[in-house]
């Protein structure tokens, strides 16, 4: 284990850190190139983890060592059944699940028994057959897990219905889970292409898109509000500025704490003209050529131009400046 102390590198021996001699100074300073033939642990470290604030060490027996970083002192010991070969902790540092050596999943409590008062506890649940899995980055509840060609979004301990998959998962944040189809990559790697990376939602985003396209925004506001997450609060915003309600918008905003967007509603209310603010809602998400053709359709091409202008696109100012959008000779110099 390292650590950095006034601008060195400090190395401690497992069995001291275990014993309590590192938390009191016992790291001493090693050429780390002859670390190999410094004498061997009988129980070795097998599987490691971090946050920015904690690092878990798994060792042969089954010990599980809490310890807190920078400073890399033992808080907590634990006991696990298994020798997980690979171990992950979630966003808050509650839970921790790992994978043994016979491909089983079993999740362990980092949380107090209040009723007992002992730290840590093995949860009732195993799955077989697990090859990979993920925490979700933003959510401590949520995490991916595949089985054989399966993959399982959970909240809590409860399965969604699976997806056939054999992606290698990435990235799972965002109530969406993003995976690289690896053997198909490592097989004609100079071929790849954007289709080896695959996207998989999580239920309460499929089934918020779909209540948007069924309801309105009133509805949705109810649903969304019994399952909270930022995700969620910013598809209802793009749901109700569509429909230019700006009461519903700015609540969503509100709730997913993004102040652009408060301060967009606030400047799309000033506005008089219903087409002035379908163009504004179309450049806030990027939609830029629909902005441009509602501008067009209004007769406002000095709008247009100036749209442009703003996300230097000067290719196209140029083009519209001939097409008689308005400009001068100031800006095609600029152009």
């Amino acid at each position: 284990t390292l650590r950095r102390k006034e601008g060195r590198e400090q190395v401690f021996h497992i069995d001291d850190l275990a014993a309590g001699a590192a938390d009191i100074g016992g790291g001493v300073d090693k050429d780390l190139a002859r670390l190999p033939t410094q004498k061997r642990s009988n129980d070795p470290i097998i599987a490691l983890c971090a946050t920015d604030r904690e690092l878990f060490i798994a060792r042969e027996s089954g010990a599980l060592l809490k310890c807190s970083l920078p400073h890399v002192t033992v808080e907590q010991r634990y006991q696990l059944d298994k020798r997980p070969h690979r171990m992950e902790v979630n966003c808050n540092a509650t839970r921790l699940a790992y994978i043994d050596s016979s491909s089983v999943l079993g999740m362990l409590s980092l949380e107090q028994n209040k009723e007992t008062g002992a730290w840590g506890s093995v949860l009732p649940f195993e799955r077989k057959d697990a090859w990979d899995f993920r925490w979700a980055s933003d959510n401590p509840e949520l995490f991916a897990l595949m089985e054989k060609t399966r993959m399982y979004i959970f909240r809590g301990l409860e399965p969604e219905e699976p997806v056939v998959s054999s992606a290698y998962l990435c990235d799972f944040s965002d109530l969406e889970v993003t995976a690289v189809l690896l053997d198909e990559l490592v097989t004609d790697p100079e071929g790849a292409t954007k289709d080896l990376i695959m996207h998989f939602d999580t239920k309460s985003l499929r089934d918020t898109r779909e209540l948007l396209a069924r309801v309105s925004v009133h509805e949705a506001y109810a649903f969304v509000e019994d399952r909270p997450h930022p995700r969620l609060w910013r598809l209802l915003a793009e749901a109700a500025l569509q429909t230019r309600d700006f009461v519903v918008a700015d609540k969503a905003f509100v709730h997913c704490k993004d102040y652009v967007g408060i301060q967009f509603v606030k400047r799309l209310k000033r506005l008089d003209d219903e087409r002035l603010q379908e163009a504004e809602v179309h450049a806030f998400y990027g939609r830029f050529e629909e902005a441009e053709k509602v501008l067009a359709d209004m007769d406002r091409r000095d709008l247009a131009l100036d749209l442009r202008a703003r996300l230097g696109d000067w290719f196209r100012v140029v083009e519209l400046v001939h097409k008689g959008g308005g400009g001068d000779d100031a800006l095609l110099t600029t152009a």
